[in-house]
């Protein structure tokens, strides 16, 4: 009884050290999300500008008229 209780203080000890060298797959995922995020913000942003220039192009044209 002694020596599964030890075997199985080794192998808990043994997954616990594994386990902090393991890469860690969800800040992985964290990251490829982030720089997605900010990808899209920065297209966004983008869209909205030219669509503004646009916006300004038609108001030109309309009051000439």
């Amino acid at each position: 009884m002694g020596y599964l209780i030890l075997v199985l203080v080794i192998i808990g000890l043994i997954t616990l050290v594994i386990s902090f060298f393991k890469e860690d797959s969800i800040k992985q995922l964290e990251g490829q999300i982030e720089s997605t995020s900010v990808t899209m913000m920065q297209e966004l942003y983008n869209v909205k500008k030219k669509v503004r220039v646009l916006e300004e192009e038609i108001l030109i044209e309309d009051s000439e008229r």
